[in-house]
Protein backbone atom coordinates (compact mmCIF):
# COMPACT_ATOMS: atom_id res chain seq x y z
CA UNK A 1 0.00 0.00 0.00
CA UNK A 2 2.63 2.93 0.75
CA UNK A 3 4.33 1.59 -2.29
CA UNK A 4 1.52 2.54 -4.21
CA UNK A 5 1.05 5.40 -2.42
CA UNK A 6 4.41 6.74 -3.49
CA UNK A 7 4.45 5.61 -6.90
CA UNK A 8 1.04 7.92 -7.02
CA UNK A 9 2.86 10.73 -5.19
CA UNK A 10 6.14 10.35 -7.69
CA UNK A 11 3.53 10.46 -10.83
CA UNK A 12 1.64 13.58 -9.36
CA UNK A 13 4.97 15.17 -8.84
CA UNK A 14 6.12 14.89 -12.27
CA UNK A 15 2.89 15.73 -13.91
CA UNK A 16 3.10 19.07 -12.04
CA UNK A 17 6.38 19.68 -13.09
CA UNK A 18 5.97 19.18 -16.71
CA UNK A 19 2.86 20.92 -16.59
CA UNK A 20 5.01 23.78 -14.93
CA UNK A 21 7.67 23.73 -17.38
CA UNK A 22 5.05 23.59 -20.38
CA UNK A 23 3.52 27.04 -18.58
CA UNK A 24 7.05 28.91 -17.96
CA UNK A 25 8.37 27.71 -21.79
CA UNK A 26 5.21 29.35 -23.15
CA UNK A 27 4.68 32.25 -21.18
CA UNK A 28 8.40 33.09 -21.95
CA UNK A 29 7.92 32.64 -25.66
CA UNK A 30 5.06 34.85 -25.39
CA UNK A 31 6.97 37.57 -23.91
CA UNK A 32 9.53 37.22 -26.65
CA UNK A 33 6.88 37.32 -29.08
CA UNK A 34 5.43 40.57 -27.44
CA UNK A 35 8.76 42.06 -26.93
CA UNK A 36 9.61 41.68 -31.14
CA UNK A 37 5.47 42.91 -31.93
CA UNK A 38 7.07 46.63 -29.65
CA UNK A 39 10.28 46.15 -31.44
CA UNK A 40 7.86 46.40 -34.94
CA UNK A 41 6.21 49.09 -33.85
CA UNK A 42 9.29 51.23 -32.76
CA UNK A 43 10.45 50.49 -36.25
CA UNK A 44 7.30 51.76 -38.14
CA UNK A 45 7.21 54.82 -35.91
CA UNK A 46 11.08 55.47 -37.00
CA UNK A 47 10.10 55.07 -40.44
CA UNK A 48 7.27 57.67 -39.81
CA UNK A 49 9.40 60.01 -37.81
CA UNK A 50 11.40 60.90 -41.11
CA UNK A 51 11.69 63.60 -41.85
CA UNK A 52 10.39 63.77 -45.63
CA UNK A 53 7.62 65.82 -46.13
CA UNK A 54 9.91 68.62 -43.77
CA UNK A 55 12.43 68.51 -46.88
CA UNK A 56 9.49 67.92 -49.73
CA UNK A 57 8.00 71.59 -48.39
CA UNK A 58 11.60 73.06 -48.89
CA UNK A 59 12.24 72.11 -51.85
CA UNK A 60 8.71 72.85 -52.89
CA UNK A 61 9.57 76.42 -51.82
CA UNK A 62 12.75 76.58 -53.46
CA UNK A 63 11.66 75.24 -56.79
CA UNK A 64 9.71 76.82 -60.11
CA UNK A 65 10.86 74.91 -63.51
CA UNK A 66 7.75 72.54 -64.35
CA UNK A 67 10.32 69.19 -64.16
CA UNK A 68 11.09 69.82 -60.69
CA UNK A 69 7.70 69.98 -59.72
CA UNK A 70 6.54 67.16 -61.27
CA UNK A 71 9.04 65.30 -60.12
CA UNK A 72 8.50 67.10 -56.18
CA UNK A 73 4.56 65.94 -57.14
CA UNK A 74 5.57 62.36 -57.46
CA UNK A 75 6.91 61.87 -54.80
CA UNK A 76 4.19 63.49 -52.44
CA UNK A 77 2.29 61.04 -54.47
CA UNK A 78 4.11 57.92 -53.51
CA UNK A 79 4.66 59.01 -49.86
CA UNK A 80 0.65 59.65 -49.43
CA UNK A 81 0.23 56.38 -51.25
CA UNK A 82 2.50 54.69 -48.23
CA UNK A 83 0.72 56.93 -45.66
CA UNK A 84 -2.62 55.42 -46.64
CA UNK A 85 -1.93 52.33 -47.57
CA UNK A 86 1.19 50.56 -46.53
CA UNK A 87 1.40 51.71 -43.33
CA UNK A 88 -2.30 51.35 -42.31
CA UNK A 89 -1.63 47.80 -43.50
CA UNK A 90 1.60 47.51 -40.68
CA UNK A 91 -0.42 49.05 -38.03
CA UNK A 92 -3.12 45.87 -38.64
CA UNK A 93 -0.98 43.72 -39.20
CA UNK A 94 1.16 44.90 -35.60
CA UNK A 95 -2.33 44.60 -33.53
CA UNK A 96 -2.98 40.76 -35.75
CA UNK A 97 0.73 39.91 -34.22
CA UNK A 98 -0.24 41.40 -31.04
CA UNK A 99 -3.29 38.98 -30.87
CA UNK A 100 -1.05 35.69 -32.36
CA UNK A 101 1.64 36.34 -29.30
CA UNK A 102 -1.40 36.50 -26.89
CA UNK A 103 -2.39 32.96 -28.39
CA UNK A 104 1.28 31.54 -28.30
CA UNK A 105 0.62 30.47 -31.64
CA UNK A 106 4.51 30.82 -33.02
CA UNK A 107 4.61 29.28 -35.79
CA UNK A 108 2.06 31.52 -37.24
CA UNK A 109 3.62 34.57 -35.54
CA UNK A 110 6.75 34.11 -37.16
CA UNK A 111 5.41 34.04 -40.67
CA UNK A 112 3.49 37.47 -39.71
CA UNK A 113 6.48 38.61 -38.21
CA UNK A 114 8.70 38.20 -41.11
CA UNK A 115 6.43 39.89 -43.67
CA UNK A 116 5.95 43.08 -41.08
CA UNK A 117 9.57 43.53 -41.10
CA UNK A 118 10.06 43.56 -44.86
CA UNK A 119 7.01 45.81 -45.49
CA UNK A 120 8.85 48.25 -42.67
CA UNK A 121 12.02 47.39 -44.41
CA UNK A 122 10.62 48.04 -47.80
CA UNK A 123 9.15 51.39 -46.58
CA UNK A 124 12.53 52.96 -44.98
CA UNK A 125 14.36 52.32 -48.18
CA UNK A 126 11.71 53.80 -50.35
CA UNK A 127 11.58 56.88 -47.91
CA UNK A 128 15.49 57.35 -47.48
CA UNK A 129 15.86 56.92 -51.25
CA UNK A 130 12.97 59.77 -51.88
CA UNK A 131 15.18 62.47 -49.30
CA UNK A 132 17.97 61.63 -50.97
CA UNK A 133 16.73 62.85 -54.03
CA UNK A 134 15.07 65.48 -52.47
CA UNK A 135 18.26 66.65 -50.84
CA UNK A 136 19.93 66.98 -54.03
CA UNK A 137 17.30 68.93 -55.83
CA UNK A 138 18.17 71.37 -53.16
CA UNK A 139 21.58 71.96 -53.43
CA UNK A 140 21.56 70.79 -57.61
CA UNK A 141 22.33 74.27 -58.44
CA UNK A 142 25.32 74.48 -56.08
CA UNK A 143 26.31 70.81 -57.15
CA UNK A 144 26.76 71.84 -60.97
CA UNK A 145 27.84 75.28 -60.85
CA UNK A 146 30.75 73.77 -59.01
CA UNK A 147 31.22 71.18 -61.80
CA UNK A 148 30.69 74.12 -64.52
CA UNK A 149 33.89 76.24 -62.62
CA UNK A 150 36.30 73.17 -62.61
CA UNK A 151 35.16 72.73 -66.35
CA UNK A 152 36.09 76.30 -67.30
CA UNK A 153 39.12 76.33 -65.52
CA UNK A 154 40.17 73.11 -67.70
CA UNK A 155 38.91 74.94 -70.94
CA UNK A 156 40.84 77.88 -70.01
CA UNK A 157 44.02 75.98 -70.21
CA UNK A 158 43.09 74.25 -73.36
CA UNK A 159 42.25 77.59 -74.77
CA UNK A 160 45.73 79.55 -73.54
CA UNK A 161 47.55 76.72 -74.91
CA UNK A 162 46.30 76.89 -78.11
CA UNK A 163 46.23 80.57 -78.06
CA UNK A 164 49.96 80.64 -77.71
CA UNK A 165 50.44 78.14 -80.32
CA UNK A 166 47.88 79.09 -82.79
CA UNK A 167 50.18 78.25 -85.70
CA UNK A 168 51.05 75.07 -85.34
CA UNK A 169 47.89 73.91 -86.21
CA UNK A 170 47.89 74.73 -89.72
CA UNK A 171 44.75 74.09 -91.89
CA UNK A 172 42.97 72.99 -88.86
CA UNK A 173 42.80 76.29 -87.30
CA UNK A 174 39.49 77.32 -87.93
CA UNK A 175 37.76 73.64 -87.27
CA UNK A 176 39.50 73.86 -83.83
CA UNK A 177 37.99 77.76 -83.33
CA UNK A 178 35.11 76.69 -84.17
CA UNK A 179 34.79 73.83 -81.99
CA UNK A 180 35.93 76.42 -79.01
CA UNK A 181 32.70 78.23 -80.23
CA UNK A 182 30.71 75.13 -79.96
CA UNK A 183 32.06 74.96 -76.19
CA UNK A 184 31.42 78.59 -75.47
CA UNK A 185 27.79 77.90 -76.92
CA UNK A 186 27.43 75.20 -74.43
CA UNK A 187 28.41 77.07 -71.38
CA UNK A 188 25.23 79.35 -72.04
CA UNK A 189 23.33 76.91 -72.76
CA UNK A 190 24.17 75.64 -69.34
CA UNK A 191 23.29 78.97 -67.50
CA UNK A 192 19.85 78.62 -69.61
CA UNK A 193 18.58 75.72 -68.27
CA UNK A 194 20.04 76.17 -64.96
CA UNK A 195 17.98 79.17 -64.44
CA UNK A 196 15.06 77.70 -65.60
CA UNK A 197 15.61 74.88 -63.40
CA UNK A 198 15.83 72.39 -66.23
CA UNK A 199 16.77 69.46 -64.13
CA UNK A 200 17.41 66.96 -66.54
CA UNK A 201 18.29 69.31 -69.39
CA UNK A 202 21.55 69.92 -66.70
CA UNK A 203 22.65 66.40 -66.63
CA UNK A 204 22.92 66.37 -70.17
CA UNK A 205 24.71 69.99 -70.69
CA UNK A 206 27.44 68.96 -67.91
CA UNK A 207 27.69 65.84 -69.12
CA UNK A 208 28.39 66.96 -73.25
CA UNK A 209 30.87 69.90 -71.88
CA UNK A 210 33.03 67.36 -70.00
CA UNK A 211 33.16 64.89 -73.09
CA UNK A 212 34.17 68.18 -75.40
CA UNK A 213 36.18 69.73 -73.34
CA UNK A 214 37.78 66.60 -72.51
CA UNK A 215 38.13 66.11 -76.85
CA UNK A 216 39.57 69.43 -77.26
CA UNK A 217 42.03 69.34 -74.88
CA UNK A 218 43.22 66.29 -76.48
CA UNK A 219 43.22 68.21 -79.61
CA UNK A 220 44.87 70.94 -78.18
CA UNK A 221 47.74 68.64 -76.84
CA UNK A 222 48.18 65.82 -79.91
CA UNK A 223 47.43 67.80 -83.40
CA UNK A 224 50.50 69.90 -83.45
CA UNK A 225 52.26 66.37 -82.81
CA UNK A 226 50.20 64.69 -85.36
CA UNK A 227 51.07 67.62 -88.37
CA UNK A 228 54.46 67.28 -87.55
CA UNK A 229 54.97 63.44 -87.89
CA UNK A 230 52.35 63.66 -91.28
CA UNK A 231 54.15 66.81 -92.94
CA UNK A 232 57.68 66.82 -91.42
CA UNK A 233 59.32 63.65 -89.52
CA UNK A 234 57.80 60.55 -91.54
CA UNK A 235 58.05 62.05 -95.22
CA UNK A 236 61.93 62.82 -93.49
CA UNK A 237 62.44 59.11 -92.84
CA UNK A 238 60.92 57.93 -96.09
CA UNK A 239 63.46 60.25 -98.24
CA UNK A 240 66.01 59.22 -95.92
CA UNK A 241 65.39 55.54 -96.33
CA UNK A 242 64.86 56.10 -100.62
CA UNK A 243 68.58 57.62 -100.79
CA UNK A 244 70.05 54.84 -98.69
CA UNK A 245 68.09 52.24 -100.53
CA UNK A 246 69.65 53.57 -103.93
CA UNK A 247 73.34 53.91 -102.87
CA UNK A 248 72.96 49.94 -100.94
CA UNK A 249 72.15 49.10 -104.80
CA UNK A 250 74.75 50.41 -106.38
CA UNK A 251 77.25 49.06 -103.46
CA UNK A 252 75.82 45.36 -104.52
CA UNK A 253 73.16 45.17 -101.54
CA UNK A 254 69.98 43.77 -102.35
CA UNK A 255 66.91 44.94 -100.32
CA UNK A 256 64.14 43.36 -101.69
CA UNK A 257 63.20 41.42 -98.65
CA UNK A 258 62.23 44.60 -97.10
CA UNK A 259 59.16 45.52 -99.25
CA UNK A 260 59.87 49.22 -98.97
CA UNK A 261 57.88 50.33 -102.03
CA UNK A 262 54.78 48.50 -100.57
CA UNK A 263 55.78 49.53 -97.06
CA UNK A 264 56.02 52.98 -98.34
CA UNK A 265 52.57 52.95 -99.69
CA UNK A 266 50.86 51.66 -96.72
CA UNK A 267 52.00 54.41 -94.87
CA UNK A 268 51.09 57.20 -97.00
CA UNK A 269 47.59 55.34 -96.79
CA UNK A 270 47.47 55.35 -93.11
CA UNK A 271 48.58 58.81 -93.14
CA UNK A 272 45.74 59.66 -95.63
CA UNK A 273 43.13 58.48 -93.40
CA UNK A 274 44.69 59.76 -90.61
CA UNK A 275 44.75 63.10 -92.12
CA UNK A 276 41.24 62.97 -92.91
CA UNK A 277 39.61 61.91 -89.70
CA UNK A 278 41.93 65.30 -88.29
CA UNK A 279 40.68 67.19 -90.53
CA UNK A 280 37.44 66.61 -88.24
CA UNK A 281 38.85 66.07 -85.44
CA UNK A 282 38.54 62.71 -84.91
CA UNK A 283 42.04 61.71 -83.46
CA UNK A 284 41.40 58.78 -81.42
CA UNK A 285 44.70 56.53 -81.93
CA UNK A 286 45.83 59.08 -84.47
CA UNK A 287 49.00 59.98 -82.43
CA UNK A 288 49.44 56.17 -81.51
CA UNK A 289 49.48 55.00 -85.06
CA UNK A 290 51.81 57.91 -86.42
CA UNK A 291 54.61 56.97 -83.45
CA UNK A 292 54.26 53.62 -84.43
CA UNK A 293 54.64 53.91 -88.16
CA UNK A 294 57.86 56.02 -87.35
CA UNK A 295 59.25 53.21 -84.98
CA UNK A 296 58.78 50.80 -88.11
CA UNK A 297 60.85 53.46 -90.26
CA UNK A 298 63.49 53.58 -87.84
CA UNK A 299 64.05 50.02 -87.74
CA UNK A 300 64.33 49.31 -91.42
CA UNK A 301 67.54 51.58 -90.35
CA UNK A 302 68.24 49.29 -88.21
CA UNK A 303 67.45 46.71 -90.33
CA UNK A 304 69.50 47.81 -93.23
CA UNK A 305 72.64 48.62 -90.92
CA UNK A 306 72.43 45.14 -89.82
CA UNK A 307 72.44 43.97 -93.88
CA UNK A 308 75.86 45.72 -93.87
CA UNK A 309 77.11 43.77 -90.35
CA UNK A 310 76.04 40.97 -92.77
CA UNK A 311 77.62 41.27 -95.62
CA UNK A 312 80.82 41.51 -93.84
CA UNK A 313 80.27 38.15 -91.55
CA UNK A 314 79.22 36.61 -94.99
CA UNK A 315 82.01 37.62 -96.90
CA UNK A 316 84.27 36.15 -93.87
CA UNK A 317 82.28 32.98 -93.84
CA UNK A 318 82.68 32.61 -97.04
CA UNK A 319 86.33 32.53 -97.33
CA UNK A 320 86.98 30.53 -94.10
CA UNK A 321 83.96 28.09 -95.88
CA UNK A 322 85.83 27.51 -99.37
CA UNK A 323 89.67 26.82 -97.24
CA UNK A 324 87.62 24.08 -95.01
CA UNK A 325 86.27 22.65 -98.64
CA UNK A 326 89.72 22.95 -100.37
CA UNK A 327 91.36 21.03 -96.97
CA UNK A 328 88.50 17.98 -97.25
CA UNK A 329 89.03 17.91 -100.86
CA UNK A 330 92.30 17.50 -101.00
CA UNK A 331 92.36 15.26 -97.42
CA UNK A 332 89.78 13.14 -99.81
CA UNK A 333 92.50 12.87 -102.42
CA UNK A 334 95.18 11.48 -100.17
CA UNK A 335 93.16 9.03 -98.66
CA UNK A 336 92.08 7.70 -102.16
CA UNK A 337 95.50 7.63 -103.30
CA UNK A 338 96.58 5.35 -100.41
CA UNK A 339 93.34 3.40 -100.52
CA UNK A 340 94.53 0.31 -101.75
CA UNK A 341 97.83 -0.59 -99.62
CA UNK A 342 95.55 -0.09 -96.31
CA UNK A 343 93.06 -2.19 -97.84
CA UNK A 344 96.12 -4.98 -98.15
CA UNK A 345 97.54 -4.21 -94.59
CA UNK A 346 94.69 -5.20 -92.97
CA UNK A 347 92.32 -7.66 -95.11
CA UNK A 348 89.55 -4.51 -95.42
CA UNK A 349 86.95 -5.04 -97.96
CA UNK A 350 84.45 -2.76 -100.04
CA UNK A 351 81.72 -2.52 -97.30
CA UNK A 352 84.83 -1.54 -94.91
CA UNK A 353 84.73 1.53 -96.79
CA UNK A 354 81.03 2.49 -97.33
CA UNK A 355 81.44 5.30 -94.56
CA UNK A 356 84.29 6.76 -96.69
CA UNK A 357 82.35 6.70 -99.96
CA UNK A 358 79.20 8.07 -98.29
CA UNK A 359 81.75 11.39 -96.79
CA UNK A 360 82.67 11.60 -100.59
CA UNK A 361 79.10 11.94 -101.99
CA UNK A 362 78.13 14.35 -99.20
CA UNK A 363 81.23 16.68 -99.72
CA UNK A 364 79.42 16.28 -103.72
CA UNK A 365 76.41 17.17 -102.67
CA UNK A 366 77.92 20.24 -100.55
CA UNK A 367 79.79 22.34 -103.01
CA UNK A 368 76.41 21.78 -105.28
CA UNK A 369 74.51 23.40 -102.65
CA UNK A 370 77.51 26.45 -101.93
CA UNK A 371 77.59 27.03 -105.01
CA UNK A 372 73.61 27.46 -105.95
CA UNK A 373 74.25 29.91 -102.85
CA UNK A 374 76.65 32.03 -104.24
CA UNK A 375 74.96 32.47 -107.52
CA UNK A 376 71.77 33.68 -105.57
CA UNK A 377 73.79 35.98 -103.70
CA UNK A 378 75.60 37.80 -106.85
CA UNK A 379 71.99 37.97 -108.38
CA UNK A 380 70.30 39.52 -105.09
CA UNK A 381 68.07 37.00 -105.12
CA UNK A 382 68.64 36.57 -101.14
CA UNK A 383 69.77 38.98 -98.38
CA UNK A 384 72.75 38.71 -96.80
CA UNK A 385 71.19 37.98 -93.70
CA UNK A 386 69.37 35.26 -95.06
CA UNK A 387 72.54 34.05 -96.83
CA UNK A 388 74.04 34.10 -93.90
CA UNK A 389 71.83 31.51 -92.37
CA UNK A 390 72.05 29.32 -95.11
CA UNK A 391 75.63 29.61 -95.07
CA UNK A 392 75.78 29.00 -91.46
CA UNK A 393 73.36 25.72 -92.15
CA UNK A 394 75.88 24.60 -94.43
CA UNK A 395 78.64 25.15 -92.40
CA UNK A 396 76.64 22.49 -89.75
CA UNK A 397 76.97 20.37 -92.76
CA UNK A 398 80.60 20.56 -93.46
CA UNK A 399 81.36 20.21 -89.77
CA UNK A 400 79.58 16.91 -89.83
CA UNK A 401 81.62 15.60 -93.12
CA UNK A 402 85.21 16.77 -90.87
CA UNK A 403 84.01 15.28 -88.39
CA UNK A 404 82.80 11.85 -90.07
CA UNK A 405 85.90 12.22 -92.23
CA UNK A 406 88.38 13.03 -88.84
CA UNK A 407 86.89 9.64 -87.68
CA UNK A 408 87.24 7.95 -90.46
CA UNK A 409 91.18 8.61 -90.95
CA UNK A 410 91.15 7.95 -87.35
CA UNK A 411 90.06 4.11 -87.83
CA UNK A 412 92.42 3.70 -91.20
CA UNK A 413 95.17 5.28 -89.40
CA UNK A 414 94.90 3.69 -85.37
CA UNK A 415 94.59 0.06 -86.81
CA UNK A 416 97.92 -0.71 -84.75
CA UNK A 417 97.06 1.69 -81.94
CA UNK A 418 94.09 -1.23 -81.73
CA UNK A 419 96.31 -3.88 -81.96
CA UNK A 420 98.75 -2.68 -79.30
CA UNK A 421 95.62 -1.35 -77.16
CA UNK A 422 93.85 -4.89 -77.51
CA UNK A 423 97.37 -6.65 -76.34
CA UNK A 424 97.52 -4.56 -73.63
CA UNK A 425 93.80 -5.66 -72.68
CA UNK A 426 94.15 -8.98 -73.00
CA UNK A 427 96.95 -8.61 -70.31
CA UNK A 428 94.54 -6.84 -68.05
CA UNK A 429 91.66 -9.17 -68.40
CA UNK A 430 93.94 -12.26 -67.90
CA UNK A 431 95.24 -10.27 -64.25
CA UNK A 432 92.04 -9.61 -62.96
CA UNK A 433 90.75 -13.76 -64.22
CA UNK A 434 93.49 -14.63 -61.60
CA UNK A 435 92.18 -12.00 -59.31
CA UNK A 436 88.64 -13.66 -59.18
CA UNK A 437 90.42 -17.16 -58.70
CA UNK A 438 92.29 -16.52 -55.84
CA UNK A 439 89.27 -14.87 -54.13
CA UNK A 440 86.74 -17.51 -54.45
CA UNK A 441 89.36 -19.59 -53.42
CA UNK A 442 90.74 -17.69 -50.37
CA UNK A 443 87.18 -17.70 -48.41
CA UNK A 444 85.50 -21.21 -47.09
CA UNK A 445 82.16 -21.04 -48.22
CA UNK A 446 80.11 -24.43 -48.15
CA UNK A 447 79.21 -24.34 -52.51
CA UNK A 448 80.06 -21.84 -55.43
CA UNK A 449 77.15 -21.19 -57.24
CA UNK A 450 77.14 -22.88 -60.65
CA UNK A 451 76.23 -19.36 -62.14
CA UNK A 452 80.27 -18.84 -61.19
CA UNK A 453 81.90 -21.74 -62.91
CA UNK A 454 79.37 -20.89 -66.01
CA UNK A 455 80.68 -17.42 -65.95
CA UNK A 456 84.33 -18.43 -65.31
CA UNK A 457 84.00 -20.48 -68.38
CA UNK A 458 82.77 -17.75 -70.83
CA UNK A 459 85.20 -15.18 -69.59
CA UNK A 460 87.76 -17.77 -70.51
CA UNK A 461 86.60 -18.59 -73.87
CA UNK A 462 86.40 -15.22 -74.54
CA UNK A 463 90.36 -14.36 -73.43
CA UNK A 464 90.85 -17.60 -76.02
CA UNK A 465 89.02 -15.76 -78.86
CA UNK A 466 90.78 -12.38 -78.28
CA UNK A 467 94.27 -15.12 -78.51
CA UNK A 468 93.18 -16.30 -81.89
CA UNK A 469 92.41 -13.07 -83.43
CA UNK A 470 95.85 -11.52 -82.52
CA UNK A 471 96.96 -14.25 -83.99
CA UNK A 472 94.79 -13.95 -87.13
CA UNK A 473 97.33 -12.33 -90.67
CA UNK A 474 95.90 -9.73 -91.58
CA UNK A 475 94.30 -8.60 -88.35
CA UNK A 476 90.35 -7.80 -88.45
CA UNK A 477 90.56 -4.79 -86.27
CA UNK A 478 86.21 -4.57 -86.22
CA UNK A 479 86.60 -8.50 -85.08
CA UNK A 480 89.25 -7.98 -82.77
CA UNK A 481 88.11 -4.69 -80.94
CA UNK A 482 84.39 -6.61 -80.41
CA UNK A 483 86.35 -9.75 -78.80
CA UNK A 484 87.93 -7.37 -76.24
CA UNK A 485 85.00 -5.51 -75.34
CA UNK A 486 83.42 -9.16 -75.26
CA UNK A 487 86.35 -10.77 -72.81
CA UNK A 488 86.29 -7.14 -70.86
CA UNK A 489 82.40 -7.41 -69.96
CA UNK A 490 82.71 -11.03 -69.45
CA UNK A 491 85.65 -10.74 -66.94
CA UNK A 492 84.38 -7.53 -65.28
CA UNK A 493 80.79 -9.97 -64.73
CA UNK A 494 82.56 -12.49 -63.24
CA UNK A 495 84.56 -10.12 -60.93
CA UNK A 496 80.99 -8.80 -59.68
CA UNK A 497 79.94 -12.28 -59.58
CA UNK A 498 82.62 -13.12 -57.22
CA UNK A 499 82.32 -10.28 -54.85
CA UNK A 500 78.75 -10.57 -54.26
CA UNK A 501 78.82 -14.11 -53.17
CA UNK A 502 81.77 -13.67 -51.04
CA UNK A 503 80.16 -10.33 -49.67
CA UNK A 504 76.49 -12.13 -49.13
CA UNK A 505 77.67 -15.34 -48.00
CA UNK A 506 80.10 -13.71 -45.40
CA UNK A 507 77.30 -11.38 -44.15
CA UNK A 508 74.50 -14.24 -44.22
CA UNK A 509 76.47 -16.35 -42.03
CA UNK A 510 76.94 -13.80 -39.45
CA UNK A 511 73.39 -12.65 -39.53
CA UNK A 512 72.20 -16.41 -39.35
CA UNK A 513 74.51 -16.63 -36.07
CA UNK A 514 73.49 -13.73 -34.91
CA UNK A 515 69.52 -14.51 -35.40
CA UNK A 516 70.29 -17.72 -33.56
CA UNK A 517 69.27 -15.92 -30.11
CA UNK A 518 65.63 -15.65 -31.45
CA UNK A 519 65.09 -18.89 -32.11
CA UNK A 520 62.88 -19.48 -29.12
CA UNK A 521 60.38 -16.68 -30.27
CA UNK A 522 58.18 -18.36 -32.34
CA UNK A 523 57.92 -21.74 -34.51
CA UNK A 524 57.81 -19.40 -37.57
CA UNK A 525 61.37 -17.33 -36.45
CA UNK A 526 62.70 -20.94 -36.10
CA UNK A 527 61.57 -22.60 -39.22
CA UNK A 528 62.61 -19.53 -41.14
CA UNK A 529 65.85 -19.33 -39.71
CA UNK A 530 66.01 -23.14 -40.93
CA UNK A 531 65.27 -22.21 -44.01
CA UNK A 532 68.02 -19.98 -44.56
CA UNK A 533 70.53 -21.91 -43.47
CA UNK A 534 69.80 -24.77 -45.59
CA UNK A 535 69.80 -21.75 -48.54
CA UNK A 536 72.93 -20.90 -47.34
CA UNK A 537 74.36 -24.94 -47.47
CA UNK A 538 73.10 -25.17 -50.97
CA UNK A 539 74.97 -21.88 -51.81
CA UNK A 540 71.89 -19.71 -52.80
CA UNK A 541 73.40 -16.90 -50.12
CA UNK A 542 71.47 -14.02 -51.78
CA UNK A 543 68.08 -15.90 -51.09
CA UNK A 544 69.53 -17.31 -47.45
CA UNK A 545 70.89 -13.33 -46.26
CA UNK A 546 67.18 -11.53 -47.58
CA UNK A 547 65.46 -14.27 -46.02
CA UNK A 548 67.74 -13.86 -42.31
CA UNK A 549 67.05 -10.15 -43.10
CA UNK A 550 63.07 -10.36 -43.28
CA UNK A 551 62.84 -12.32 -39.99
CA UNK A 552 65.34 -10.07 -38.17
CA UNK A 553 63.57 -6.73 -39.28
CA UNK A 554 60.14 -8.39 -37.71
CA UNK A 555 62.10 -8.52 -34.14
CA UNK A 556 64.26 -5.43 -34.68
CA UNK A 557 62.47 -3.17 -36.80
CA UNK A 558 65.14 -1.47 -39.51
CA UNK A 559 67.76 -3.76 -39.18
CA UNK A 560 67.18 -4.54 -42.90
CA UNK A 561 67.97 -0.49 -44.17
CA UNK A 562 71.15 -0.81 -42.38
CA UNK A 563 72.10 -3.18 -44.85
CA UNK A 564 70.61 -1.66 -48.14
CA UNK A 565 74.14 0.30 -49.04
CA UNK A 566 76.27 -2.65 -48.67
CA UNK A 567 74.20 -5.79 -49.68
CA UNK A 568 73.59 -6.27 -53.19
CA UNK A 569 70.05 -8.48 -52.90
CA UNK A 570 67.81 -8.93 -56.08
Amino acid sequence: MNIKLIIIAVVVFLLIVIFLAIFLIRHHQKKVMLKKVNYLDIQRNDVLSIPFQTELAKVSNLTKGEQLEEKINNYKTIYDNLKENSFQNLEDMLVELDFIANSKKKKEFDKKYTLAELEIAKNRYLINHMLNELTELTSYEDKYRGMIIKLKNKYRVSTREYENNKELYGLLTDTISMQFENIDKRFQDFELVINENLYNEVVLVVKSLEIMIDHIATVVTEVPDILVLINDLIPSRIRELTKLRQSMLEDGYTLNFMNLDYNFKEIERIENDILDRTKVLNIDNSLFELKTILEFLDSLFKDIEKEKIYKKDFDTTSTTFNERLSSVKSTLHDINMQLDDIKTLYGLKDADLNELKNISLEYDDLVKEYRSLIRKVKKQDNSYGKSNLLLNELGVKLKLIEDNLDLTLKSLGSMQDDEERARDQLEEVQELLKTCKRQIQSVKIPVVANNYFVELSEANEAILEIIKELEKKPIIIKTLNTRVDTARDLVFKLYNTTKSIIHNAYFAENLIVYANRYRNLSSEVNKGLNRAEILFYKGNYDASLKMVLDILDKIEPGIKSKFNKELAIN
